[in-house]
């Protein structure tokens, strides 16, 4: 274990006996307050959050201090709703191929967090935050999941996410303080038992997890398996189909509650599963301006943060499909896919999960996951500047192989693009034509 993780461990070993007030920022607690204000108020607070995302940006902000030529007179003055109007589209392609330019300026970003993630779509996108903005997330997260009693920091959960993974090798669970972690790479009947045995010691009390995971531990283990009940099940970081919603139902007997969010952050929507009704996506005011941009029959949900000064995107296009109201309400977000990659013993593997490293967003511009057979996928990329060197190959392919050549054989294929699914958007894993096992 290294010294990093002993550190970790220690942390969440004991935190829940710290205050909140020393854990978060104090716009956790500022935005905590809002959510249950009047929505007069939010409204309020809102627009007051959109008029300083649009000063910020103009006025420190390189890529939108050369594109918008706003007056201080008018930032100040003129209603913020119509001034957003006056900003173009954003694209993911325009912030990588320019990111510093969207980084407010008086910043250092030695001293900012930075994570890059491929998303659903196949092309990566980094972004700056600090502990402020870490927080105010936070604070949305846990006042919707708050509803039904679960904090982060003292509630005892299960997590079956990206950050529980583990190697081939390793044991397919974890305690880390109050968070039973489960590797949703070892979801899988071979550790069947272990699984059990880990749920029934712990005993969590909620469950917070990826839909796909959570609808394979269903496939897996049965309700009478269990000796504890859940009070929530929590879905995030992938489109829920209704199967899995019913399988993970009959699981846990539960209310599940689902988000929808982005790892740029412009966009946060709840819908709740309980008895077999589940309610439509309603977007989080306070969170972020939601528009839609029509094109034919498609309606891009397109996004402004209201709180993400660091690094403000707005009007940007999130590559998500789905009809707005004037209220935020989305019957459906039908944008997203999410598919399953099967491995060399015949197992299901979230493709979610085959993560690229964040150095290589240097020189890749968009990468895909394609299999065709069990056990074996390949690697397509496209270069950022061109073809790739030799050593440029073998460091991506090499991470790759490191993580997951216990699981398949792996190649890499360069591409000079990645053609659109009939959705409009690029998939990160391709299955299509797969011959089965």
């Amino acid at each position: 274990m290294s010294y990093i993780e002993i550190l970790e461990k220690q942390y969440y070993k004991y935190r829940k006996y710290i205050p909140a007030r020393i854990l978060y920022h104090p716009e956790y607690f500022r935005v905590m307050k809002l959510l249950d204000a009047s929505p007069e108020v939010i409204q309020a607070a809102a627009d007051a959050q959109l008029r300083h995302i649009l000063t910020t940006a103009c006025t420190h902000v390189p890529y939108y201090r050369s594109t918008m030529k706003l007056s201080a007179a008018e930032l100040a003055n003129e209603p913020p709703r119509e001034l957003l109007q006056r900003f173009p589209f954003l694209t993911k392609a325009e912030i990588m191929s320019r990111q510093r330019d969207f980084l407010d300026e008086r910043l250092n970003p030695r001293f900012l967090n930075y994570k890059t993630s491929g998303g659903s779509s196949g092309q990566g996108i980094g972004m700056w935050r600090n502990k402020r903005l870490a927080d105010i997330e936070k604070a949305f997260l846990t006042h919707e999941w708050g509803k039904a009693g679960f904090t982060f920091d003292k509630s005892i959960y299960l997590r079956l996410g990206a950050d529980a993974r583990r190697l081939a090798h390793e044991e397919p669970s974890r305690v880390i303080g109050n968070r039973l972690m489960l590797s949703p790479y070892h979801v899988e009947p071979k550790h069947r038992d272990h699984i059990v045995r880990a749920l029934n010691t712990v005993k969590p009390k909620y469950v917070h997890a990826y839909p796909s995971s959570a609808a394979a531990l269903a496939e897996i283990i049965r309700d009478s398996d269990l000796d504890f009940r859940v009070t929530e099940v929590v879905l995030t970081s992938e489109p829920v189909t209704m199967q899995q919603l019913v399988a993970v139902d009959g699981l846990f007997h539960a209310p599940i509650s689902i988000a929808y969010g982005l790892s740029e952050r412009t966009n946060l929507a709840w819908r709740r599963y309980e008895s077999g009704q589940y309610s439509p996506y309603r977007f989080v005011p306070l969170y972020g301006v939601t528009e839609n941009r029509i094109e034919g029959n498609a309606a891009e949900i397109v996004g402004t943060s209201l709180w993400n000064d660091v690094m403000p995107l707005i009007r940007y296009r999130t590559n998500d499909f789905g009809r707005v109201d004037s209220n935020g309400v989305c019957e459906d977000i039908d944008g997203r896919e999410q598919e399953f990659l099967i491995d060399r013993t015949g197992n299901r593997i979230p493709g979610l999960s085959i993560i690229i490293d964040e150095v290589t967003w240097d020189f890749v511009r968009l990468y895909q996951i394609r299999q065709q057979r069990p056990g074996a996928i390949r690697l397509v990329v496209v270069g950022k500047h061109g073809p790739l060197s030799s050593e440029q190959k073998d460091f991506v392919l090499g991470a790759q192989i490191k993580r997951w050549g216990s699981f398949f054989d792996i190649d890499l294929e360069e591409a000079d693009d990645i053609p659109l699914a009939p959705n409009g958007k690029r998939r990160l894993v391709e299955t299509r034509g797969r011959i089965a096992a």
